[in-house]
């Protein structure tokens, strides 16, 4: 739990542990130096203000327990019209949203679009036109375009839209994590910006059916790490630069890795965007444990889950969204699926869980102990270490090459019983 001040003036708390939080400082910041404090609780045991309820992914299991503010702090200093932050729980907003359509794989190109929810928190009806501006790799720019003129009153929040086809597009890929920079702007009567977000993003077009994943129209077999979110070093803890996180990244995908599957709460935006860079695939969770939940833990996780996609819908190697490391129920899997169609319906991402493959409505499914068979979802081995799983389910062909059901008798049966 964090209790945000600035000033001596309450700003609000953050309980979930995991996601990225924000607070408006407008109301209390002053000329010359100002105090933010936070005060901390990182009790294993800690329980929801008003509820009483703990969060299941405060689990000793997983995840090492870190005291303070163990991630980057930032200031966002905009105009009183300006474009969001993607932190929906304490702003109540979604920020900039940034995909792609119509892929012409061969042929290299894609529809582009750009979304940015604006606010106006001045006191007076505003008018402004919105901007997109792509650069390549190397700051090169491919196309700039328009939106319509926009007015907006004091007080609203709408969210605007532009889109253009581009062509000689370098798509994202496993192992070439080639990332474009889209500028959104808001630009007055005069044609001046007074407004504008960088999206770091990438582009690459997916397809999950017939129980195979294509990236780029191409089928790809995942393989990879289950690496815990907290993803730290020795003697540095998880609080690490981003030279390391990208070395350690890399390392997965110089190991033959396509995916890392974090386990079991949100990774921190510095992996996230790490995984951009390097080309590694990533299956995102929210925040749980071993079990489905009801009542008010169910409900913090689709609020986590929620918070999740709207923080990190913008980046390319997030190609799968985790409901649980356990499967859940079919009303629990539509509920979620409602959440990532509600913040993220073009990003091209699935959404499941561990299990799963007799529920229709999950889009993967997950296992750790039995071979990949799916003729509907895509399924692929979450953790994946079969001298963990029953010997019923090893064979001569995977790791760790034991014929099926190899050795001695069980309860005096053999074990593929």
């Amino acid at each position: 739990r964090g209790d945000f001040y600035l000033n001596g003036h309450y700003l609000g708390r953050h309980e979930n542990g995991v996601m990225a939080v924000g607070f408006d400082l407008t109301p209390h910041i002053k000329e010359g130096e100002n105090v933010i404090a936070v005060r901390t609780d990182n009790d294993w045991m800690y329980r929801e203000e008003g509820t009483n309820s703990k969060f299941q992914w405060n689990d000793r299991n997983f995840n090492a327990n870190y005291g303070g503010i163990p991630k980057n702090v930032f200031l966002y200093v905009t105009d009183n019209v300006y474009q969001t932050l993607p932190l929906y729980s304490n702003l109540k907003t979604t920020g900039v949203y940034v995909y792609a359509q119509d892929f012409d794989i061969q042929g290299r190109k894609a529809t582009i679009h750009a979304e940015s929810e604006v606010r106006n928190d001045s006191k007076a009806t505003r008018q402004f036109s919105y901007q997109v501006t792509i650069l390549d790799a190397d700051g090169k720019l491919m196309k700039t375009f328009q939106g319509d003129k926009v007015t907006l009153k004091a007080g609203e929040t709408k969210t605007v839209k532009a889109s253009a086809i581009l062509h000689n597009l370098h798509f994202w890929s496993w192992g070439y994590g080639y990332l474009y920079t889209v500028k959104t702007a808001l630009k007055d009567d005069n044609n001046q910006i007074f407004d504008e977000v960088s999206t770091r993003t990438g582009f690459r077009k997916t397809r999950f059916a017939e129980g195979k994943i294509w990236l780029n129209d191409r089928v790809i077999q995942m393989k990879g790490y289950a690496q815990r979110t907290s993803n730290e070093w020795p003697a540095v803890g998880l609080s690490v630069p981003a030279w390391l996180s990208d070395f350690s990244n890399d390392l997965m995908v110089k190991g033959n890795a396509n995916l890392v599957r974090w386990m079991h709460a949100t990774p921190w935006k510095q992996d996230v965007e790490s995984c951009d860079r390097v080309g590694l695939i990533q299956a995102m969770p929210a925040g749980d444990a071993e079990k489905d939940r009801e009542g008010r833990q169910w409900e913090q996780r689709v609020e986590l889950m929620r918070d999740a996609i709207i923080y990190n819908r913008n980046n390319p190697s997030i190609l799968f969204y985790e409901c649980g490391n356990k499967a859940i129920s079919r009303e629990h899997m539509i509920e979620m699926k409602a959440v990532r169609d509600k913040y993220d319906p073009f990003g091209g991402r699935a959404i499941g869980s561990r299990e799963m493959l007799d529920i229709r409505e999950a889009e993967y499914g997950g296992e750790m102990l039995y071979i990949n068979r799916s003729e509907h979802h895509p399924m692929w081995a979450t953790e994946y270490c079969r001298d963990e799983g029953l010997r019923k389910y090893w064979d001569e062909y995977s790791y760790p090459f034991h014929k099926e059901g190899d050795g001695p008798l069980y309860k005096g049966q053999p074990a593929t019983d």
